[in-house]
């Protein structure tokens, strides 16, 4: 008896030693990105010029789709939709994945008609932001930028509204004035 209680000890021991060293020693899964989103200068779908600087203010939901997706362009839709009601607080920018500045002016205009009763400026895509765009696999990706032109949280990929708004809403409190001050007085305090 004795040794059969051994034999289901010693693996049922060694499981939990395992999996308690996983759960100490385990990174969090929600890796917290401040990266500047890149320097850029391009133009929207309606010819006007665009910087880093129309993140400056504001809380960006950065919608990355592609003309020939239906549901990506539903999806910005619904975002822009959303916005109207925190102005305020938030903006949503759309990103022509498959329209470069440089391109023919009748694909610039398709990417126009397609978003016309779309109120989110819509740029286009170009060569400034080709780091950024590598690490992107699929349409439409949402990424986050806070008021100072940081990337913030992960970027979500597909057609989660839910999931995209919850997400706005941690961030932007997380990014909170009230909380950079506390984050500021708590390094000042570990000084």
């Amino acid at each position: 008896m004795q040794k059969n209680l051994r034999y289901f000890l010693i693996p049922v021991t060694l499981i939990f030693a395992i999996l308690a060293l996983n759960v100490f020693t385990a990174k969090t899964a929600v890796k917290e990105n401040h990266a500047a989103f890149p320097n850029f200068s391009t133009i929207d779908v309606n010819g006007r010029s665009a910087t880093n600087e129309i993140f400056a203010g504001k809380f960006t939901i950065l919608v990355l789709w592609v003309t020939k997706d239906t549901q990506s362009r539903q999806l910005l839709q619904t975002l822009s939709d959303w916005q109207r009601e925190n102005q305020d607080k938030l903006q949503v920018i759309g990103l022509v994945g498959d329209v470069k500045s440089t391109d023919t002016a009748e694909k610039i205009s398709l990417a126009r008609q397609i978003m016309a009763d779309c109120q989110a400026p819509q740029l286009l895509v170009n060569d400034d932001m080709t780091a950024f765009l590598s690490g992107i696999k699929t349409a439409p990706t949402i990424c986050f930028v806070n008021p100072y032109g940081q990337l913030v949280g992960q970027p979500v990929s597909g057609y989660e509204i839910d999931l995209i708004k919850k997400e706005v809403r941690r961030l932007m409190t997380a990014d909170s004035p009230a909380n950079i001050d506390k984050s500021l007085i708590m390094k000042k305090l570990a000084q």
